[in-house]
């Protein structure tokens, strides 16, 4: 599987073989489950650490671009979007926002099989992400973002498991360039209409 140029295996370097192996092979939990494997042939057992961060790298292959849309529809500020009393239905918005940091969390849970058989404990990986984010300005239509544009973006983070840090990286300021489109769009809330204001009256 090709990992996505702009995707948080990428960014952690998965693709290249970013991954500590032996920190991996050494952990605890990769010990309990190769002790496991005695009816395994010496393949399989010496194989299953690579097979383990292969599946990694493959359910991290998350674009970054998701995780931003996926924090972006939570922002408090933009559920005032979903008042088609002042935005219409069909009606295009362009809302900027400044520099922000996005924080993602994830939590793949992996279990090595033999025969069918579980073998072991099953391996859990705690990944920690944040994102600096220059700019962005989002395309909002019908309560949902249908469009993106974004600036510079700087990554951060780590991943561990079982308490040993396998990975950690900083990445310098990278662009994700262009315009993204979301389809029908990511919805920020249920669109609505404000009661009208009550008139003035004059005496």
């Amino acid at each position: 599987m090709t990992a996505d140029p702009g995707s948080i295996a990428v960014l952690f370097g998965l693709d290249s073989g970013g991954l500590a192996p032996v920190r991996l092979h050494d952990s605890d939990v990769m010990a309990r489950i190769r002790a496991s494997l005695t009816n395994a042939p010496d393949l399989l057992r010496n194989s299953a650490t690579e097979s383990v961060s292969d599946a990694l790298s493959s359910v991290l292959n998350i674009p970054l671009i998701d995780v931003l849309a996926a924090a972006w529809k939570t922002r408090h500020e933009l559920r005032e979007y979903c008042d088609q009393s002042k935005y219409p239905p069909g009606q295009v918005n362009n809302y900027v926002l400044a520099e922000h940091t996005i924080s993602s969390n994830h939590r793949p849970r992996f279990q090595v099989q033999f025969d069918g058989a579980p073998c072991g404990p099953d391996i859990e990986f705690d990944v920690t992400l944040s994102l600096i984010v220059e700019a962005a300005c989002l395309e909002i239509v019908n309560a949902r973002i249908t469009k993106a544009t974004t600036g510079t973006i700087q990554g951060s983070g780590q991943i561990s498991c079982a308490g040993a840090i396998l990975v950690e990286r900083k990445t310098a300021k990278v662009d994700i360039p262009g315009k993204f489109s979301f389809g029908e769009g990511i919805q920020i809330g249920m669109p609505y209409r404000s009661a009208p204001s009550a008139p003035v009256r004059t005496v």
